[in-house]
């Protein structure tokens, strides 16, 4: 028997049209408005998303702003060639404008060693036994087997663990015998490096030692420095906070003048004035960033001849993004009490235009830093500068459990509430296409038997006739 797969196939009539059509209306009548409330708590979590991604990337730029020193920006110049420097000064958190004359009267040295040897490859020792380096407080022992050439005993010290930096290298001379080569690495006064040996063979290592092939040829040694007349010196060619806050590094000895002493090299540390206006005009353009996105965010569709134009922002008419920009506007414009000389930055150099946007007056802004920079970091910087009371207030909204964050939270609760939703009406929507195809079913049957009918009569009708 053929098995009847469509709606009508016994009457004859299109009963799947009218069964499609049905469910499609009540598809319509309960996923339409879910789906509906789905697609825009999905647009309106994406909008939070980016308020905070936005909100954290300005508050990263305000801790900068914030922090201790950041607005103690130096500048350095030092009287010397580019192309051949003698030194390098680099300025701290701490560091005061001032000017220094410096000489450098001698960099530091490691401490280095040679011993001529016939030969590299041919065994030195007959019997185990072990070599210790030691310079300064540094120290490594390294062992030496029988039958050890001046190589395996090279690749000893050089690949040993506890190595301090102690370098080994073997040159081969001209007259085909081999060189040792031995350099401490550690530099300062005093810091000469010293060999022991742990057996009479390897005695031709130990520094001192009667029948020793080992010589110093450089001895370790400290840098040292002339100051306005004090002189300074250091383990190494690096002098970090000799002068208070300051790094100086020593690149080679000053040069000499006409009489053949050493020139002094002058040092002029003042204030970076370019660099405290690129931090303002970063926070600036941080704030500005921040207005625009709020404002795009934040931005209702546009009505034309009565029509939505469908192009509003993702939080549209959502006080979210006005309560961000009313926060701002109010901390940069409240009254501070950390500078005695200005109450707000409006008094420095920046400005504020009639979309809620900041620019900034260079030159008033430059005048402000040499009259009162002290007042102009007062207001800034600091715990209860502006910087950080924009930062702090801003983070109420992005930390974690913060105003933002439970608004997501409500969002993802709303979109799996809708999910669940969906899936009832999903089997709502499968039960009532049951429900449907079974009636009709019945109808479909009812109708063919009556179709049978009517032919059965219309043809004991017509036999009769005849």
């Amino acid at each position: 028997m053929t098995t009847i797969t469509s709606a009508g196939a016994g009457s004859g009539l299109d009963l799947e049209s009218v069964i499609s059509a049905s469910i499609s209306a009540k598809k319509a009548q309960l996923q339409q408005p879910i789906t509906t409330k789905r697609t825009n708590t999905q647009i309106t979590l994406t909008g939070v998303g980016q308020l905070k991604s936005a909100i954290s990337s300005y508050t990263s730029t305000l801790d900068t702003l914030s922090t201790p020193g950041a607005f103690n920006k130096r500048s350095v110049n030092i009287t010397q060639s580019k192309d051949d420097p003698i030194l390098k000064v680099e300025t701290k958190s701490g560091t005061s404008n001032g000017q220094y004359n410096i000489t450098v009267n001698k960099l530091a040295t490691t401490s280095r060693q040679e011993g001529v040897f016939d030969s590299s490859t041919t065994s030195l020792v007959t019997e185990d036994g072990s070599l210790t380096f030691k310079a300064g407080d540094k120290t490594f022992t390294i062992d030496v087997k029988a039958g050890d050439s001046l190589q395996n005993i090279r690749k000893r010290i050089n690949s040993d663990g506890d190595n301090f930096g102690l370098s080994a290298n073997i040159v081969n001379t001209s007259d085909g015998k081999a060189k040792l080569v031995l350099d401490s690495g550690v530099s300062g006064d005093g810091k000469n490096l010293a060999i022991t040996a742990s057996t009479s063979e390897l005695k031709i290592f130990e520094t001192g030692a009667i029948g020793t092939k080992m010589s110093q040829t450089q001895a370790a040694s400290s840098a040292e420095i002339d100051v306005d007349g004090n002189t300074l010196k250091s383990d190494t060619n690096t002098f970090d906070n000799s002068i208070q806050d300051l790094k100086v590094t020593v690149m080679r000895v000053s040069d000499k003048d006409t009489d053949g002493s050493l020139k002094s090299n002058k040092v002029d540390i003042t204030t970076d004035k370019s660099s405290i206006q690129s931090l303002i005009k970063n926070f600036i353009d941080g704030y500005n960033t921040l207005v625009d996105k709020t404002t795009s965010l934040g931005k209702r569709n546009t009505i034309v001849s009565g029509e939505s134009q469908d192009d509003g922002g993702a939080l549209a008419g959502d006080s979210m993004t006005s309560s961000v920009r009313s926060f701002m506007a109010n901390i940069i414009s409240s009254s501070s009490k950390e500078s005695t000389t200005f109450s707000t930055i409006f008094q420095m150099g920046v400005n504020m235009d009639s979309k809620g946007k900041l620019s900034l007056d260079s030159d008033k802004f430059t005048e402000a830093l040499d009259n009162n920079f002290d007042q102009v970091v007062a207001l800034f910087g600091g715990d209860n500068g502006v910087a950080n009371l924009l930062s702090t207030g801003l983070k109420t909204y992005t930390k974690t459990g913060g105003l933002l964050a439970q608004r997501q939270d409500s969002l993802n609760t709303n979109l799996r509430n809708l999910s669940q939703k969906s899936s009832d009406a999903t089997a709502q929507i499968a039960k009532y296409e049951t429900n449907l195809r079974a009636q009709y079913a019945s109808l479909d049957t009812l109708l063919a038997k009556m179709n049978k009918s009517a032919s059965y009569l219309s043809a004991l009708t017509t036999s009769s006739s005849s």
